[in-house]
C-alpha cells in the first residue's frame, strides 16, 4: 500500500487529502511540520515526514492550497468548485428579496475578506459588477485585518486598485488600523485614518451595488479590545491575529443595488480624502 494511503483510525480508502484538508479547514494557517504533527498526533497516520511535505506540494501545484511564505492555506478558489461549497453558499444567500436585496451570512472576517475579494469586488464576470469603472468606496469603524488572504488573493486586490479608484474611510486610528492601512495604501487604495463617514455600518461600493456588512456586538467588542491592546509592532501576535480573524461569529451581509447612495458615498469619501491632505499639508 502506499504509504500516504496507509491510516489506523480511518478507512483505508480516505486520501490523505481529505485529512490534510480537514486539519486546515479547522485550523490555519499551519506550516507543512505542523500538518505532518497534527496527522501523526490527532488522526494516527502512519506516514513520513518527506511523503507529507511531497503530498502537500503536489496539492499546491492543483491549487487545493495556497502557500504564503511557510503558511498552508486551503486554496478558496479551489473551494468555490466543490459542489457541497455552492449548495451551501445558494442556501445561505436564500432567494433575492423584492427589493433586489440579497442576505449572506458568513462565519469570520476571513471568509468575508475572500467574500469582497472573491466575489463582490473582484469578479469581473460575476452578479457585482462595474462596466463603467466607477470609484469604489470603503468604510470602516476598524481597518479589517489582512489576514487568511491568499498570495492569489493579494494579487486580485493589487489588480482592483490599480483598475479602479478605491476611496477608504477608516474612523480609528490605532497601530492595527495602521498595519492595514499602510498596506493597503501601498497597493494602490486612497486611505485615509481618524475620518467618520456617514455609514454607521462597515460599507464598500462596486458600481451602484452596496455591501453593508453588520458586524455583532460580540465581534465588535472583541476586535476593539484587540485593536487597543496592541500598541506596536512588538505586542503583535500573528497567531492571535489568525484566531481572531478565523473564530466563527455569524456575520450578516446585506447586498442591494443603489445608485443615488452609491454615488453619494463616493463623493463623500473622496471629500473626506481631499481634505485630509488638505490637513496634512498645513
Amino acid at each position: 500500500m502506499n504509504e500516504t494511503m496507509n491510516l489506523k483510525t480511518r478507512p483505508q480508502e480516505q486520501k490523505i487529502t481529505d485529512v490534510i484538508i480537514d486539519i486546515l479547514s479547522n485550523e490555519f494557517p499551519l506550516t507543512v511540520k505542523q500538518v505532518y504533527i497534527r496527522l501523526k498526533r490527532n488522526h494516527g497516520v502512519n506516514v513520513s515526514y518527506q511523503a507529507v511535505h511531497k503530498h502537500i506540494k503536489q496539492m499546491i501545484e492543483n491549487k487545493v492550497l495556497s502557500k504564503d511564505g511557510n503558511d498552508l492555506f486551503i486554496n478558496y478558489s479551489w473551494i468555490k468548485k466543490l459542489s457541497n461549497y455552492a449548495k451551501s453558499l445558494e442556501s445561505a444567500i436564500g432567494r433575492e428579496k423584492d427589493d433586489g436585496s440579497r442576505i449572506i451570512i458568513l462565519d469570520s472576517f476571513v471568509a468575508c475578506g475572500q467574500f469582497l475579494i472573491n466575489d463582490f469586488m473582484g469578479n469581473e464576470t460575476g452578479k457585482y459588477q462595474n462596466p463603467e469603472n466607477k470609484d469604489c468606496v470603503c468604510m470602516w469603524n476598524h481597518a479589517w485585518p489582512i489576514v487568511g488572504a491568499s498570495q492569489e488573493e493579494h494579487e486580485k486586490m493589487k489588480k482592483m486598485f490599480s483598475k479602479t479608484i478605491h476611496w477608504n474611510v477608516c474612523a480609528q486610528n490605532t497601530f492595527l488600523d495602521k498595519v492595514t492601512a499602510n498596506y493597503v495604501a501601498k497597493i494602490g487604495k486612497k486611505v485615509v485614518l481618524n475620518q467618520k463617514g456617514s455609514m454607521n455600518v462597515d460599507t464598500f461600493t462596486e458600481g451602484d451595488y452596496i455591501m453593508q456588512v453588520h458586524l455583532p456586538e460580540k465581534l465588535k467588542k472583541d476586535m476593539h479590545q484587540l485593536y487597543m491592546k496592541v500598541k506596536s509592532e512588538k505586542d503583535f501576535d500573528m497567531k492571535e491575529m489568525l484566531e481572531f480573524g478565523s473564530k466563527n461569529y455569524g456575520i450578516r451581509i446585506v447586498i442591494f443595488k443603489n445608485k443615488q447612495l452609491a454615488d453619494s458615498l463616493r463623493e463623500e469619501a473622496k471629500k473626506i480624502y481631499e481634505e485630509s491632505l488638505k490637513e496634512k499639508r498645513k
